[in-house]
């Protein structure tokens, strides 16, 4: 009887001592943490779980400001910075990194020349939206500068890794799509440390890595700019995939009362002026995400509404407060705020 009960004593404590361990690491695994930096000329923010989450998001921060220094327009050396200085006089030697995404881009673009080109940098530096001096060019000014827009132009060598421009005064601007680009460096490093669940947001980006501990999917929220409190309108589900959002309300400028955004037409040169308030494209790559929020921002609402409703997955909100959703959201889809028109495309 003592034997019994000795050994039914032993099973309870290893039961015991299972459920123990299991509740601490279940605990581990589900301490949340958070940090905040600036990197790529936009706010940084993440919220990671686990053992190894601290470790992962100063890993992210580390390779955000690397793609930074590598892939700006503004940065001085950087890799793209090196291709612009030597346009029309040689090709330069640049990352894998680099050279995979300058293919990629001039491959999304071949069909979308009407709105979307990273060849759009001597545009973009001489309006100086981003800089402190901003100006509105005059006709014969872009009409010199059209011509360098040509992502065809671009010379991409894989055997030696290089990239030329041709023309001298050319340059490339990888902005449109770096930021979701770089969502998928972030997926590697969580992924190498082990964590299944964070939440990354580079300005209009935003990636979810798996689920919160608890199982259940991130809400992810989307604004409309002209609400002044700029709290989300709408939230949705999204589950290892990046969302991209475009619009004309992050970076402007104003002259003689008319609003001059960031985003660049590729075909008149001058500053889009689009029906489309915001746009949001969700993708499992976070530089298909973000190409496809630019161009679409450029093409407009009937592009836009098209692509959401055939080959696409996201949000759109136009002038008149009609919010255009994807079906395939829609179980997951909760409106915020009164005022909206909300259809399922």
């Amino acid at each position: 009887m003592q034997k019994r009960r000795t050994f039914i004593y032993l099973i309870f404590s290893i039961f015991a001592l299972a459920a123990l361990a299991f509740l601490i690491v279940n605990a581990i695994n589900s301490r949340e943490y958070r940090q905040t930096s600036y990197a790529m000329n936009t706010i940084i923010s993440q919220t990671a779980y686990g053992k190894n989450a601290e470790k992962a998001m100063a890993e992210v921060n580390t390779a955000l400001a690397d793609i930074e220094n590598t892939l700006s327009l503004y940065v001085s050396g950087s890799e793209i910075s090196q291709i612009n200085e030597n346009a029309g006089i040689s090709a330069v030697k640049v990352s894998e990194g680099t050279l995979a995404l300058i293919k990629k881009a001039v491959s999304m673009s071949k069909d979308n020349k009407d709105a979307f080109a990273i060849t759009l940098a001597p545009i973009a530096l001489a309006w100086g939206i981003n800089s402190d001096a901003p100006r509105v060019l005059s006709q014969d000014e872009t009409d010199k500068l059209l011509p360098l827009v040509d992502d065809e132009s671009i010379i991409i060598d894989e055997s030696t890794s290089t990239v030329f421009l041709p023309q001298k005064g050319q340059g490339i601007d990888l902005g449109g799509i770096a930021k979701g680009a770089s969502c998928a460096v972030a997926k590697e490093i969580y992924a190498s440390n082990g964590v299944k669940s964070a939440l990354l947001s580079i300005g209009g980006n935003v990636y979810a890595c798996g689920t919160k501990p608890n199982g259940k999917a991130f809400q992810v929220g989307f604004r409309d700019p002209a609400n002044e409190a700029m709290s989300s309108i709408a939230s949705f589900s999204l589950t290892d995939k990046t969302i991209a959002v475009s619009g004309g309300y992050e970076r402007y400028f104003e002259a003689d009362g008319k609003r001059y955004i960031h985003i660049f037409s590729p075909e008149t040169g001058y500053p889009v002026e689009s029906d489309v308030v915001s746009v949001g494209v969700i993708s499992d790559d976070g530089a298909v995400a973000d190409f496809y929020s630019t161009t679409l921002y450029v093409k407009g609402t009937k592009a836009a509404i098209e692509y959401l409703s055939t080959q696409g997955e996201g949000i759109m909100l136009d002038g008149d407060n009609n919010l255009y959703v994807s079906k395939s959201l829609s179980p997951s889809f909760t409106l915020l705020e009164d005022g909206y028109n909300v259809i399922f495309v």
